[in-house]
C-alpha cells in the first residue's frame, strides 16, 4: 500500500471511532405510536434503563373499549357464518333431492362466503387492534440514563411521535 492509501484509511478509521463515540453519547428522543394521557411514569430522571424496560404509559381506557367492540362484532360474524352454514346445509340438502334450484343453492353458497369473510375481517380488526394497543406502553429502545420527561404524569399526547422522553445512550 502507499503511504496515501495508508494515510487515507488512518483518517476513515479515526472519523469512524469519533462518529461511533459521539453517537453512544447521543440523545435519543422517545415519543409514542399512540395517543392519549400518560396515567403513569415508570422512570425519573437521571435514572439508568435498560433495552425494553418500561419508561411510562398512556391511558388504555380508550383501546380497551374498542376491542371490546370489535369483539363484539367478531361473535356476531360469527353467529352468522354459524347461521349461513346451516343454511347451506340445508340448501344442499334439498338440492340433492331436487326439491330446490340451483340458484337457490347458489344464493345459500354465497350468503355463506360472504358471512365467512365478514367474520375473517373482523378476526383482523381484532388482531390489528390487539397489535396497537400494546403502544400505551412506551419502553426504551436502548440502554441509556434518562435526561428528560417532556411528558409528565397528566400529559395529553394529541400526535404520534410526540417526544415525551429523552434518554443518553450509554
Amino acid at each position: 500500500m502507499t503511504k496515501q492509501i495508508k494515510q487515507g484509511l488512518m483518517l476513515a478509521t479515526l472519523l469512524l471511532a469519533s462518529s461511533m463515540a459521539h453517537a453512544e453519547n447521543a440523545a435519543v428522543k422517545i415519543g409514542a405510536l399512540v395517543t392519549g394521557q400518560v396515567t403513569k411514569l415508570y422512570v425519573t430522571e437521571g435514572q439508568t434503563v435498560k433495552a425494553g424496560d418500561k419508561l411510562l404509559e398512556i391511558d388504555s381506557s380508550r383501546y380497551q373499549a374498542k376491542l371490546s367492540l370489535l369483539k363484539a362484532q367478531q361473535n356476531m360474524a360469527k353467529l352468522t357464518l354459524d347461521d349461513a352454514k346451516i343454511e347451506l346445509n340445508q340448501a344442499k340438502d334439498l338440492y340433492d333431492r331436487t326439491v330446490t334450484s340451483k340458484r337457490a343453492l347458489d344464493a345459500s353458497q354465497l350468503r355463506y362466503d360472504i358471512a365467512q369473510a365478514h367474520y375473517q375481517e373482523t378476526k383482523a380488526a381484532v388482531a390489528l387492534h390487539r397489535a396497537w394497543s400494546k403502544y400505551v406502553y412506551v419502553k426504551s429502545p436502548i440502554d441509556g440514563k434518562v435526561a428528560k420527561i417532556l411528558a409528565p404524569k397528566g400529559t395529553t399526547v394529541y400526535k404520534e411521535n410526540t417526544p415525551m422522553l429523552e434518554l443518553e445512550s450509554q
